[in-house]
């Protein structure tokens, strides 16, 4: 497993919430699984979801789905 703080990337950094998630998105992609992070901030949260089903790693999008209706992330 590969974990690391995501606002480390962004220390100092203006707009830090669209560095992070940047960040987060290519991390996963290159293979992290896991994250230190605001759980809180839901448009972070959405984009883990949403880069989890483009990446194929959620089957039907339910988890992507699930977090939606429960409010995890918003639109």
């Amino acid at each position: 497993h590969v974990t690391g703080a995501v606002s480390n990337i962004s220390f100092n950094l203006p707009a830090r919430r669209i560095a992070n998630q940047a960040f987060a998105v290519l991390a996963m992609s290159a293979g992290m699984d896991s994250f230190i992070l605001d759980p809180l901030n839901k448009d972070m949260m959405g984009m883990l979801f949403a880069t989890e089903a483009m990446m194929g790693e959620d089957e039907y999008c339910m988890e992507y789905i699930g977090a939606f209706r429960a409010g995890i992330f918003v639109k």
